[in-house]
């Protein structure tokens, strides 16, 4: 099976969307403007007869017509397509927490109904070789389909300075272009009713957590914001609305003109991007002259569950994958460095190619794909809970969306030169009777060596979590039980913003090298090296004491019970004991270990601080940077002349390749201060305008 389109769309997650949005409001516009005084279409109209393919792995749409694999050609006008995914589980924001890591795919093939692949970590051995998921979203809106649908705008002023060329803040527009997709995009969100404010009412939940409502108010504090509440991806019956269903299906219903330009194909995976040089591409006179032999995407090698097909492009293909299966479907198509490839066991892809030009020019080309950092700077935000039991009202009702009420924003000054960017969350216990059980059961979640330095199967510790953490989920069956832990804890999650440490996301090949490796032939592999740098945890550490302070404001009537009086003595003690234990073996004639050595973590972090953050600090899921965006200089052949570690231009291609792109979360250069979806899909919307040049 082949087929051609002029635009791929890999992936469909909110930066699918905002792209796919933005390209089709350009083809209404020119249809539009090329209608002639008879209100005829001209001959000049050159967006009327663009055709695109948006490809998703997960099966979940549940279409009107009979073919669910695809949609295309002419629709009738009372005729309606859903992109809403049909697991339950999504259907509501409450449970964004249960689809994201309870309810995962059993195979990463792209044929499944699960709203959720998920994927681990490597042992993190700055988090006392914890073990933590990667939850990637499935279906039409990606990861909307699972997320917490916090929709809040990023810091335009600070968050983009290290973006190039038209995306900078101190540049072009003084970063215009990306706030004013934003605002497009909620427009719409709103207009089609996929956006709703967080109307929890403030007062009733101060009573049931005991908080004078008067602070709520941060500004007393330096640098702190008042208490935000963010907007959400939901309807006014509570219901989960993805970016797709609020975006796209509304712009097909008003114009279902629009169907002969797009098709839907559900249930495909793409294993491999294919490469090829334009000298050697039959019947592309027009491209040879333009480059003699340039680099260039040409098509997708396609897996439809029951058999393999390619998919050819004239123009574009764009990844919309994010930020782990982005770099992961590089890597499987041999583009990435050459180092990282042959430890992966993938061949680089122009080793295999014919090249009709001479020896220097193709060693040109080598070097530029042997630069390419695919899946480095992987970044994240880090979460450090505080938790709580409250008193409760005999009234009292569990009202939130998410279980996120609302946070304070605030800048945290530390050592280095730049400050910490922190958010203080406030929430209730919504989702805490399946939190407790993850969370408990993830403490087993690690690295264990056995006796004799025996250590025991990965295979095995996952075995053991899940069957630990389903036993504790039945107690929280109990109607009773779960009702009492949702009303009466609350937690303060200190949120650090801007980390420095950073990780990679690579894979491994199984079938050793080869010269065409797929992506189902890969091992994804996920490093994301939370708080190896020790600029981290003193950035948690002098955030905790702003939290402190709140605590002390809205907790009144509160009981801490993480960390707590008997937690962090308890850290202290076991701290104690090790010194102790270790100190002996420097005497007998042992070498000093670095742990051991607290200049690292700053003289200003207790040593129970840095245990509690090493066992205690989680993902926020938030994971972006791994094709981080950069300017390219014009000496290209040369190793040094990047900015930093970049894949992609400004104009979001892959740098020396020709026809493809990347437009999600992963060409971020650095985490910014606000929940992704919503810059994702601002981020497609701005790229439409030069994609669809």
């Amino acid at each position: 099976m082949e087929q051609e389109f002029d635009i791929i769309l890999v992936g469909a997650g909110p930066s699918a969307a905002g792209l796919l949005y933005g390209i089709l409001h350009r083809i209404i516009l020119d249809r539009g403007s090329s209608d002639d005084d008879d209100g005829n279409k001209s001959s000049s109209s050159n967006l009327s007869h663009v055709r695109i393919a948006v490809l998703e792995r997960g099966d979940s749409v549940d279409l009107t017509t009979d073919n669910n694999a695809c949609r295309g050609g002419g629709v009738a006008d009372d005729e309606e397509i859903s992109f809403e995914h049909c697991h339950p589980s999504t259907y509501h924001l409450q449970n964004w927490f249960q689809a994201a890591h309870y309810i995962p795919s059993s195979s990463h093939c792209g044929a499944s109904q699960h709203p959720t692949i998920l994927h681990t970590t490597i042992p993190q051995s700055h988090l006392c070789n914890r073990i933590i998921d990667v939850p990637t979203g499935t279906g039409w809106g990606g990861g909307t389909n699972i997320n917490a649908g916090l929709i809040e705008q990023p810091n335009t002023e600070h968050d983009f300075e290290n973006w190039p060329g038209r995306w900078k803040s101190s540049g072009w527009k003084g970063g215009g272009l990306i706030h004013n997709a934003m605002d497009e995009i909620l427009v719409h969100m709103m207009n089609n009713e996929g956006l709703t404010s967080s109307d929890v009412d403030v007062d009733a939940r101060s009573n049931i957590f005991g908080i004078e409502e008067r602070y709520l108010d941060g500004s007393s504090d330096e640098n702190c914001s008042n208490f935000l509440q963010p907007s959400l991806s939901s309807n006014t019956n509570n219901r989960r609305v993805n970016y797709f269903t609020s975006l796209i299906a509304p712009l097909l219903k008003r114009h279902p003109e629009l169907y002969s330009n797009v098709i839907f194909l559900s249930g495909v995976k793409v294993e491999r991007i294919l490469m090829r040089y334009s000298c050697s591409a039959a019947g592309d006179e027009d491209d040879v002259t333009k480059d003699p032999c340039k680099p260039q995407a040409w098509a997708v090698e396609c897996d439809y569950g029951d058999y393999r097909g390619i998919i050819r492009s004239k123009r574009d293909i764009v990844l919309c994958c994010g930020a782990i299966a982005t770099p992961s479907l590089l890597l499987a198509s041999g583009i990435g460095t050459e180092d990282d490839l042959r430890t992966a066991g993938i061949a680089p892809w122009y080793e295999h190619i014919k090249c009709d030009i001479h020896n220097d020019d193709h060693a040109h080309i080598k070097h530029v794909h042997r630069n390419l950092p695919v899946g480095h700077n992987l970044c994240d935000h880090i979460v450090l809970p505080r938790v709580f039991l409250t008193p409760r009202p005999r009234n009292a009702g569990v009202e939130s969306h998410n279980s996120i009420i609302g946070w304070w924003l605030t800048r945290v000054p530390t050592s280095s030169s730049i400050d910490a960017k922190m958010q203080l969350q406030l929430a209730d216990g919504i989702q805490m009777d399946y939190m407790i059980p993850h969370f408990a059961a993830g403490a087993l979640r690690r690295r264990w060596v056995l006796p004799f330095a025996v250590h025991l199967p990965l295979a095995w510790i996952q075995s053991i979590f899940v069957g630990v953490r389903a036993v504790l989920r039945l107690f929280f069956c109990i109607p009773v039980l779960s009702k009492w832990v949702k009303l009466h804890f609350a937690s303060l999650n200190l949120c650090l913003m801007n980390p420095k440490s950073v990780g990679r996301v690579t894979v491994r090949s199984s079938k050793g090298l080869q010269s065409c490796t797929r992506l189902s032939d890969c091992k994804v592999i996920i490093d994301p090296n939370y708080l190896s740098d020790s600029c981290d945890v003193e950035s948690l550490w002098r955030g905790w004491s702003f939290s402190s302070r709140m605590k002390q404001r809205l907790f009144k009537r509160g009981i801490e019970i993480l960390p707590g009086y008997a937690c962090s003595a308890g850290f202290a003690a076991c701290s104690l004991i090790s010194s102790t234990l270790h100190w002996m073996k420097v005497l007998l004639g042992g070498k000093l270990h670095d742990d051991h050595n607290e200049s690292q973590f700053g003289g200003n972090v207790p040593p129970w601080f840095r245990k509690y953050a090493a066992e205690f600090s989680n993902p926020y899921y938030h994971w972006c940077g791994t094709c981080a965006m950069g300017e390219e200089e014009e000496d290209s052949t040369s190793a040094t002349t990047r900015n930093g570690e970049s894949v992609v231009d400004e104009h979001l291609c892959v740098h020396g390749l020709s026809n493809l792109r990347i437009c999600d979360a992963s060409v971020f250069p650095d985490s910014i201060s606000a929940p992704p979806a919503l810059t994702c899909a601002a981020l497609g919307y701005a790229a439409s305008s030069f994609i669809i040049e």
